[in-house]
């Protein structure tokens, strides 16, 4: 007699909340890895505009639809389903999630890649219209600040002023601000000679400072001024109707206003009570499982990751990660926990770039740096020209690593 086969056993669910780069890396890892492993990906926009790399269209050196690329490679991978909406709650001890459609996704693991929320109430008199007169350009994965803040340097009056502020740390992409000062001064510099380009901190020192204020003075001079925190830089407010920003006391009234608010973890990392009483999410690094909820992993800007920084090249470092955790817990397997490294490279002009970087381990419960490495002050032109491919390259890379 035969036997009757047995039921097949049902696949394990993976749903990913967010789908920039740690979301995106992971589902394609998850889909790709063999494990037979179900994975849902919730992301309410149908096109990404990556937010590295997108300062130079600030500038013209490439269209913003260079750095905008669409999930449908990604949907026609095995065990991948893309859903665009957005999570609007959901209930860790029932191991699901709400949908603002009105669905409930069931999953045995849930990520969260929620990235960052502007912390507007520490600026006094930021409100919503704020973001269209002093456009941010720098949260969220649709263009549109990115369009908006293009639009305005690019109107601006002969002989204007831009201002660009920078926030304290920890915030995402931490030389972001510099490199978006140094190609705007360069456009400027070109353009509109007779501007001027304020950089106002609330930090003492940035990455790479000495570098870049060297290429800065080299090639912009007067036009560009960078003023640091215990100089009058951090603000303390603005004004809207005036289109004026204070700053230690001082009011200053730009033609174009660049305002990078403080940040923390998304939304959703607070609906889910993921964020602890700084404001981010702690996690196990050897998974990127939360310390706070089980079964549920957090990755990219959202988290604390100790020494690692909010970059896009850690967050593509925690999704390779925590999807060998995840493959291994749903399926048994053993594979090696991946090393961490993470490499941040930014322009000072066409064809020019620096690079900080480091390696990074596991020790206490900690992610903690073993290993750094940067452009050096006075680099040849050659050197500064090879970093620029070098960062071609990478944003290539990842960009095949999330989408395919």
């Amino acid at each position: 007699m035969i036997s009757p086969p047995l039921l097949a056993q049902p696949k394990a669910r993976v749903v990913i909340v967010g789908g920039g780069v740690a979301g995106a890396s992971v589902a394609q890892k998850l889909g790709r890895s063999g494990a037979g492993i179900d994975v849902t990906l919730i992301e309410p926009n149908r096109r990404y505009t990556t937010p590295f790399f997108s300062n130079r269209a600030l500038v013209d050196l490439k269209p913003l639809e260079s750095f905008t690329h669409g999930y449908d490679k990604l949907a026609a991978i095995n065990n991948v389903r893309i859903v665009h909406d957005t999570v609007i709650g959901g209930d860790p001890s029932d191991q699901s999630v709400r949908l603002a459609s009105g669905t409930d996704l069931p999953y045995d693991r849930l990520v969260v890649a929620p990235g960052t929320r502007l912390i507007t109430d520490q600026i006094d008199g930021y409100g919503p219209e704020s973001e269209l007169i002093f456009p941010h350009a720098y949260s969220g994965s649709s263009s549109h600040q990115w369009e908006l803040l293009r639009q305005q340097v690019h109107n601006m009056k002969d002989g204007g002023l831009v201002v660009i502020t920078a926030p304290r740390r920890p915030y995402k992409c931490t030389p972001a601000p510099y490199e978006r000062a140094s190609l705007i001064a360069g456009y400027l510099h070109q353009h509109n000679p007779k501007s001027k380009l304020l950089v106002l901190d609330s930090k003492v020192e940035f990455p790479l400072m000495d570098a870049m204020l060297e290429i800065w003075d080299e090639k912009f001079g007067d036009l560009i001024e960078w003023i640091s925190a215990d100089f009058g830089g951090a603000i303390d407010g603005v004004n809207n109707e005036a289109r004026s920003i204070l700053a230690d006391g001082e009011t200053i009234a730009p033609d174009v206003g660049n305002i990078i608010p403080p940040q923390r973890a998304g939304a959703i990392a607070q609906q889910l009570n993921l964020v602890d009483e700084h404001g981010w999410c702690p996690v196990n690094p050897l998974t990127f499982e939360s310390t706070r909820q089980e079964n549920i992993h957090v990755l990219g800007d959202a988290i604390d990751a100790g020494d690692m920084p909010k970059a896009a090249s850690a967050a593509h470092q925690h999704a390779l990660a925590s999807a060998v955790a995840i493959k291994n817990i749903l399926s048994g397997s053993s594979d090696p926990f991946p090393n961490l490294e993470n490499a941040c490279y930014f322009l000072t002009g066409p064809g020019q770039a620096l690079v900080v970087g480091g390696r990074y381990r596991i020790d206490g419960g900690r992610i903690i740096g073993i290993e750094g490495y940067s452009s050096d002050l006075g680099e040849s032109a050659e050197d500064r020209q090879k970093t620029a491919r070098d960062a071609d390259q990478w944003y290539t890379d990842i960009v095949q690593a999330m989408f395919g």
